[in-house]
């Protein structure tokens, strides 16, 4: 992975692809994840893009911030929903006790297959993100969105947020790193969250300090004093990547015709056990 930006080099399909095709792409999945109140269709766009991630990038996936993202959010959302989703009516038993919050009430089966639910809508969605992220450089990202009429300074500015991520991680744990060196306590989770302060500071210190750097050399190399900025490379779009365009609209006019007939197959008026949360998922 570089260092200046979440994209991985690579000579993959995906690689190879026009950007907006493969923006076109995360936002048909975004739309089909959303489509049902089931984890069929969700679960089976996750693992698409994990397998369209393994292919395009290998085992770099598995260390992608993004990645890991999806696992925190599955016991966050799962835990979250099981408790405080309106929906929650049967009380989850657990070795035949239940567990209760105050203020928020018991677990409950409806809030956990509905976490459930919602983690795998985001989490294939995640993974798309992912594979337009690390196999589209900031270049072809720009010269992408400025040939779908976008103002080339919002383009730009959309890249640079997405290379100032890894580069304010980098900081992060550099700045980590030197507290641990000077004896920063951390025997304890409140000892941690005593050091985010003290890392927070210098973290905003750098990051204001390299936005003066970068507006002096934008202005420096004349940015801005066109509108019509040429490019070094020109993607073409490919025969297949029109061909995976046809296929992805194929399945999102079948899923939205799916949909219309036959709803949304929520199924969380049938849960009464684990055993019917479990046979539900794996059905």
């Amino acid at each position: 992975m570089s260092d200046m930006s979440m994209y991985i080099p690579g000579n993959s399909f995906f690689h190879k692809c026009d950007a907006k095709v493969k923006m076109l792409l995360l936002v048909i999945v975004s739309i089909m994840a959303f489509l049902f109140h089931s984890p069929y269709l969700s679960g089976f766009l996750l693992i698409v893009g994990a397998v369209f991630n393994y292919i395009s990038i290998g085992n770099r996936m598995f260390k992608h911030m993004l990645t890991r993202m999806i696992i925190i959010m599955m016991f966050f959302l799962i835990i979250l929903h099981g408790f405080v989703n309106p929906r929650g009516e049967t009380p989850a038993s657990f070795f035949g006790q239940e567990i209760s919050l105050p203020f928020f009430g018991a677990y409950t089966y409806e809030g956990f297959y509905l976490g459930l639910v919602f983690w795998l809508r985001l989490s294939s969605i995640i993974m798309m993100a992912e594979l337009f992220i690390s196999t589209t450089s900031p270049s072809d990202l720009i010269h992408g969105l400025h040939k779908l009429g976008v103002p080339y300074n919002f383009c730009f500015m959309v890249s640079m947020s997405l290379q100032l991520i890894p580069i304010s991680v980098r900081e992060a744990q550099i700045i980590n790193s030197a507290q641990r060196a000077r004896g920063l306590p951390e025997k304890s989770i409140v000892d941690r969250f005593k050091g985010l302060l003290p890392m927070f500071v210098p973290l905003v210190v750098s990051s204001l300090e390299r936005m003066e750097r970068t507006s002096m050399a934008l202005e420096c190399r004349g940015f801005g004093n066109t509108n019509n900025p040429t490019s070094m490379s020109d993607i073409v779009i490919r025969k297949s990547d029109i061909a995976l365009m046809v296929i992805t609209l194929l399945l999102l006019v079948a899923c939205v015709i799916i949909r219309i007939r036959f709803g949304s197959f929520d199924m969380t008026d049938h849960l009464t056990s684990w055993a019917d949360c479990f046979r539900l998922v794996a059905r």
